[in-house]
């Protein structure tokens, strides 16, 4: 972009291009729609083991620029340069064969607002932000990263989904936003920086702020009703959580804390039948939330998916909690003004890094309709 001002976006949000993945005849095929263009459709010829080595890498990537950025400092030209060199591998081989059908739709339908691209599939996974096409070196350009250059969303292919088929409008003047938050003694920004964010808000009238009790962990399973309950009949309309996601040494179950001392993991998700009555916007600030094994299709995203929010924001990497805490902050504005979801997002991750240098909003990825906004 020419410059430093955020552009205007349209409001109605059709979708300028779905790409559908899935496996035909044990290989993977892409057909890429666009309104007025006939599908197009190309192989892409990986493996299931091929795409988990290729997110592997894009992971590996991204957090050696976490690990080179620390808050205050400058950003290590060498690790952006290596998780240029990831993204453009990774486009590469995804697009080995498609790569001129999407420049040529691309050329096709040129806007001056940033072009919308939602990709669909059941098992075929990519932090699609961190595909990049453009100069390696040291001449990186940043807007040349997905992430950057379009608002990008997810849909994973699941039947029967409750949250499919409601409005992306949620229509209130204060948004009723339910904290879930835990590990404050060892996040510390989580308690100086986002826990008070949401306070100001709710001191402020823009939401309605409720927050999930401290949880008794010699209790356990009857604390789970408790939580079930808190999703459920509260009336929530975003789901904020804040909180670490873990990995038991003896399980492969990742777990959420959900409050200080109390885990949940997936199994727990299964064996309560938990539900969601108002379909929230779940925002899920914390460590790999999103679908970031492509083998076992397995996530926190996928749950809250199958539970009824409406949309999940992720994060597909370990992000500082500083940043987190930092990101989510900036992220309520647009989105209580009435902007879109998927808009919001894409104007946070630019208002980071124009105003900071910092690229680690490309962590956060949205498995959701573009389209989902608060209207008062």
């Amino acid at each position: 972009m020419a410059n430093d001002e955020s552009p205007v976006f349209i409001y109605n949000y059709p979708i300028d291009i779905n790409i559908t993945i899935h496996l035909y005849n044990g290989e993977y095929e892409a057909t890429i729609l666009s309104s007025g263009i006939a599908p197009q459709i190309f192989s892409i010829e990986l493996t299931r083991d091929a795409v988990q080595e290729i997110n592997s890498s894009l992971q590996q990537a991204i957090e050696e620029v976490s690990n080179s950025y620390e808050e205050g400092d400058s950003l290590s030209s060498e690790a952006l340069s290596q998780l240029a060199t990831a993204g453009k591998n990774a486009f590469n081989r995804i697009f080995k064969e498609g790569k001129q059908l999407l420049y040529q739709v691309l050329e096709l339908i040129r806007k001056e607002t940033e072009i919308t691209i939602e990709i669909a599939s059941k098992d075929f996974f990519i932090p699609w932000e961190l595909l990049y096409d453009g100069p390696l070196g040291k001449l990186v350009d940043i807007s040349k990263f997905w992430g950057m250059k379009y608002v990008i969303s997810r849909t994973i292919m699941q039947r029967h989904r409750p949250g499919a088929i409601v409005s992306p409008v949620i229509q209130s003047s204060r948004p009723k936003v339910g904290l879930i938050a835990g590990g404050e003694s060892e996040l510390e920004n989580i308690a100086s920086i986002e826990i008070p964010m949401l306070q100001e808000l709710a001191g402020q009238n823009q939401i309605l702020l409720i927050r999930l009790r401290s949880l008794n962990a010699d209790q356990h399973d009857e604390e789970l009703e408790n939580f079930g309950h808190f999703l459920s009949e509260e009336g929530i309309q975003i789901a904020h959580l804040a909180c670490h996601t873990r990995q038991r040494k003896t399980s492969s179950q990742p777990f959420l804390d959900i409050a200080d001392d109390f885990s949940i993991t997936m199994a727990d998700f299964g064996a309560q039948e938990f539900e969601t009555k108002e379909n929230p916007l779940v925002i899920l600030n914390a460590c790999l939330t999103g679908i970031t094994d492509t083998l076992s299709i397995k996530g926190w995203t996928s749950e809250f998916w199958r539970i009824g929010a409406r949309g999940v924001l992720a994060t597909e990497f370990r992000v500082p909690d500083w940043f987190a805490a930092a990101f989510i902050r900036e992220l309520y504005k647009p989105l209580l003004s009435g902007r879109p979801i998927g808009e919001s997002l894409w104007a946070t991750r630019y208002h980071f890094w124009h105003e900071k240098h910092n690229p680690l909003g490309l962590a956060y990825a949205l498995y959701s309709p573009l389209a989902i906004r608060i209207t008062k």
